[in-house]
């Protein structure tokens, strides 16, 4: 079985989607596995996938003006001396920064811009036909563009569509207010239903928006969660420090001040007195409080292979949400691929934030963490855990279970195997979707 994977970002071990792809088709073939990207980047992977082909936002503003601009593909030999060199970092094109910036007026402009382009070029689509997919897997992000990218190449190949879907761009219209921002949610809702009446089935990575998005697009849903690498860390059994990895957007900080705050309160022998907190977010107004916090030791940015050290010099590590009711509502279907690393091999985890929140609910009905909900149970719920060893095992046990079920790479990558080899095999017409039996 063949599969062309259509996405923004490139496979990639950096950023969230690309890593999310390649946990879902680690367990496939590399030989079978094809990308097309739509954004800046050089493909650093060949052991998951061995043939990419890349058409960016920058290729498509030339080749409004310049039919030579056709993109660039990559075969197994490029990827591996890629894989050599620095990544690609700096390369960010432009248009894309300017997109990236999710302004509604900004989408729109890179929407048109592709509209305009010549992406579906000579060049493109001789290597599609070469590529020979039996079925096209699109994660397309916020930008119409890719959903009408994936469509056409599925009508123009002739092969079944399938869509996974990571984050809410559809219920909630992040640009709400927003100077154009009605019109665009309205431009884009077009394209997303065109795209998934076209689907033969849709993926999500929570129960929660699983169950939202059948109702919205009448239209059968499967939980396809996130996978995280499976990793042996050694834990430190004295280990002392509470550590917060992640960014601080959504109101992240917010609730990371009250938790330093109620552990400055409790001040009790051999509990650890700060929060050690590490995150790449650059934004001011995320950074300067938590600085200048009580029970909080801000770190910055720190590379990603220091994380699992970081990870298992910890006693517990962090995840925090939102109360504010506009953040709630931005993050409810947000399940962080963090949550997948510390429930596979991290210590005990500890949450924080609304019940609600998929990724506060996920970890509460299953046990895998210590869950606090309310602020007024902080100082208490801390006092608990960092006083109860044999509480903090227990949790730990059931993290692993969880991880086991629904996030070890080579589970979630044979279970995507049969899916797509059953919409392969049912030979579904445009439209039809998948019968509720996959879900088993």
């Amino acid at each position: 079985m063949k599969v062309l994977i259509v996405s923004q970002p490139v496979l990639s071990s950096t950023n969230n989607m690309g890593k999310t792809l390649m946990g879902y088709f680690k367990g496939f073939p590399s030989g079978d596995v094809a990308q097309l990207f739509l954004r800046q980047g050089t493909p650093e992977n060949a052991e998951v996938c061995e043939r990419y082909y890349r058409f960016s936002d920058a290729d498509a503003l030339k080749s409004i003006w310049n039919r030579s601009v056709r993109g660039t593909s990559f075969d197994k030999r490029t990827v591996q001396s890629a894989e050599k060199a620095a990544f690609d970092k700096g390369q960010t094109d432009g248009a894309y920064k300017m997109g990236a910036a999710h302004k509604a007026w900004m989408l729109l402009a890179r929407d048109v811009v592709w509209k305009c382009s010549h992406w579906k070029n000579e060049k493109l689509l001789g290597w599609l036909k070469q590529i020979d997919p039996d079925v096209i897997f699109i994660a397309p992000g916020d930008g119409a563009f890719a959903y009408r990218v994936a469509d056409e190449i599925a009508q123009y190949l002739h092969r079944p569509l399938v869509m996974v879907c990571m984050d809410d761009f559809f219920i909630h219209n992040r640009n709400q207010g927003e100077f154009l921002g009605n019109i665009r949610q309205r431009h884009f809702m077009k394209a997303v239903r065109k795209t998934m009446q076209d689907c033969a089935a849709v993926f999500t990575i929570c129960d929660g928006m699983n169950k939202a998005y059948s109702a919205l697009f009448q239209k059968s849903c499967f939980t396809l969660h996130t996978s995280a690498d499976k990793r042996k860390l050694t834990l430190d059994p004295a280990a002392s420090h509470l550590s917060y990895i992640g960014n601080l957007s959504c109101g992240r900080y917010q609730s990371l001040l009250e938790m330093g705050k109620a552990l400055s309160e409790v001040k009790r022998d051999g509990f650890p007195n700060v929060i050690d907190v590490y995150s790449g977010s650059q934004e001011a107004q995320f950074i300067e409080p938590l600085k200048n916090a009580r029970g909080i030791c801000f770190h910055g940015t720190i590379p990603a292979e220091q994380v699992p050290k970081i990870m298992s010099n910890s006693l517990m590590v962090i995840h925090t949400e939102s109360f504010d009711p506009a953040m709630m509502e931005l993050v409810r279907f947000s399940v962080s691929t963090k949550i997948a690393e510390s429930l596979m091999y991290g210590p005990c985890l500890l949450a924080y934030g609304p019940e609600g929140i998929a990724s506060i609910d996920y970890l509460k009905e299953n046990d895998a963490a210590y869950v606090i909900t309310q602020t007024d149970r902080l100082a208490e719920g801390l006092t608990e855990i960092l006083s109860n060893a044999k509480l903090r095992e227990q949790i730990m046990g059931n993290a692993r279970a969880l991880a086991a079920r629904n996030h070890d790479p080579e589970v979630n990558s044979k279970k995507l195997y049969q899916w797509l080899e059953r919409v392969i095999g049912s030979n579904h017409k445009t439209g039809e979707t998948l019968d509720e039996g996959i879900a088993g």
